[in-house]
């Protein structure tokens, strides 16, 4: 990963060994500018520890006040470089990012999943572009804490990334199966995993005789007869009527 650049807002622990009259706590200016005794007004937004250390050391030799610096550069408060975590965790907000920084670790800082949290949050990333460009959506499967396969929550976070952690969303089933009620959703949800969900067709229920009633946004409620392979969306009534003898 590579080395996190300095920005407004962050403190620097300047430290010129065996100098203390040239060290000082500084904090970084809205402008990425610092005042350092001796040296004076120096740009820095960006650069990283390493490039900050290398510049101070040359603006002391080239001012004779030292043959040899040695310099250390400390962030001791991270503010310019941070990302938000929103919605339905139990600390909501802005946490700053040290070193190798992931999803996981985020919703970790942020106390974990409140009760409603649903089983899919989505990863807000800058696009090409920067700030002008389209942010980028990339859906993070909350239920692979515990599976092998748990990548995108292993997905290492950038400056300026946003998770959001939406309201749990549920389906309706009625009916003749076997446990009708409400039940969370899950991605990639369609009607055959529905209906399982649901403990299965009754005897007297078909198979045949299907139909979810769906309201969207902006549109009126229709009824219809789905697929076995046809999506379920939050909200939907699936409903299964008796088959005709």
């Amino acid at each position: 990963m590579p080395a996190l650049s300095i920005g407004a807002g962050d403190v620097l622990q300047v430290t010129v060994f065996g100098q203390p009259d040239m060290s000082a706590e500084v904090s970084v200016t809205d402008e990425g500018e610092v005042t350092l005794p001796l040296i004076g007004l120096l740009r820095i937004a960006g650069m990283s520890q390493a490039e900050l250390e290398k510049l101070i050391a040359q603006r002391l030799r080239e001012r004779e006040y030292l043959l040899h610096p040695e310099v250390s550069v400390t962030v001791r408060q991270n503010r310019s470089q941070a990302v938000s975590v929103l919605g339905e965790v139990v600390r909501p907000g802005r946490y700053p990012i040290q070193g190798r920084f992931t999803v996981l670790d985020l919703l970790a800082v942020a106390g974990g999943l409140t009760p409603k949290a649903d089983t899919v949050a989505v990863l807000l990333r800058k696009g090409e572009g920067g700030a002008a460009g389209a942010p980028v959506r990339i859906p993070i499967r909350l239920d692979r804490v515990a599976n092998p396969d748990r990548s995108p929550l292993d997905l290492v976070l950038n400056q300026g990334d946003m998770v959001y952690v939406g309201q749990q969303k549920f389906f309706y089933i009625h009916g003749e199966v076997r446990r009708p009620g409400s039940y969370p959703m899950e991605p990639d949800l369609d009607v055959m995993r529905a209906l399982s969900i649901g403990g299965g067709v009754t005897e007297r229920g078909s198979m045949n005789r299907i139909q979810i009633h769906r309201k969207t946004e902006g549109t009126e409620a229709r009824d219809f007869s789905p697929h076995l392979t046809d999506a379920v969306l939050d909200g939907d009534v699936i409903y299964v009527k008796e088959r005709i003898f």
